[in-house]
């Protein structure tokens, strides 16, 4: 269907049409979480921020994707652990070309603000970020909630 102005208003999104998405087959994710577009919002903020030298995704069709990584997000339970897996599986999905780690804590961030809650620890950010694979998503939930966290498992620098 065309608007007056010309504009095709029914037209699919052609990132979606390139990998098969048909809105009809999306399964619902919970309310709770950020939508893909929410996580692809922060990262260009942080891009723009950051004045990031390798910008954009380094995946085709991230939206898509981002559906996926949700899906498995939604299968825990609790706040805390839900922002683990959240943070865990952005950084380690490696969507973006740069900043997937500002992206995943700064999606975590809102999410624990949207249940009024907040990380516990803030000091070792960038060290728990770096090491995010030595961790399981229920460590680092530890983590978010109490702050604590072996850190004999950091990598050196």
């Amino acid at each position: 269907m065309t608007d007056d102005d010309g504009t095709d208003r029914d037209l699919p999104d052609p990132e979606d049409v390139i990998a098969g998405y048909d809105p009809e087959d999306e399964e619902e994710i919970g309310d709770d979480l950020p939508d893909p577009a929410e996580i692809i919002q922060i990262h260009q903020r942080i891009e723009d921020e950051y004045n990031l030298k390798h910008t954009g995704a380094s995946v085709a069709a991230p939206r898509l994707r981002f559906e996926d990584l949700l899906e498995e997000v939604d299968e825990f339970e609790g706040t805390h652990t839900r922002a683990a897996a959240l943070l865990r599986k952005i950084i380690t999905a490696h969507y973006f070309e740069d900043a997937n780690k500002r992206t995943g804590w700064a999606t975590t961030r809102k999410y624990l603000e949207n249940h009024r809650e907040a990380p516990a620890d803030r000091e070792r950010v960038e060290r728990v970020l770096r090491n995010i694979r030595s961790f399981s998503v229920e460590e680092i939930a530890e983590w978010l909630k109490s702050g604590e966290i072996d850190e004999e498992r950091f990598h050196p620098r």
